[in-house]
């Protein structure tokens, strides 16, 4: 894994986080890539993905949806938070995105993962 994919703990809970601040599409489609295996083999179903100043297209979307298609098929329903959409951003995903948190914070995501996981 690389300093941006990394299986945290928090509150006891192993969450994987993938930092794609600032990187380009492309980029962030392999980060994706190299966040499915590790959820796979660690069982992982918690996700928080940083996406501050980044923009997204039909690559992204695709690459997401495999992954999680690949993850909810061997771990069970996936818990997702995206941290770093702001203003009309958060509003107008909030809208389109189901089964995903829209947190202000890291923390903030972290926490809503380990209740999810809890409940």
């Amino acid at each position: 894994m690389s300093e941006r994919v990394q299986i945290i703990t928090h509150k006891g809970h192993k969450i994987m986080f993938a930092d794609t601040s600032n990187l380009k599409p492309a980029e962030i489609v392999d980060l994706i890539h190299a966040s499915t295996q590790p959820m796979l083999a660690e069982k992982i179903t918690l996700l928080c993905t940083d996406v501050t100043n980044t923009t997204t297209d039909d690559s992204i979307k695709k690459a997401a949806a495999e992954s999680l298609a690949k993850v909810t098929a061997a771990n069970g329903k996936v818990h997702s938070c995206i941290v770093g959409i702001r203003g009309i951003q958060k509003i107008i995903a909030s809208a389109i995105v189901r089964d995903t948190y829209f947190p202000s914070s890291k923390e903030d995501a972290l926490d809503w993962l380990v209740k999810q996981a809890e409940k």
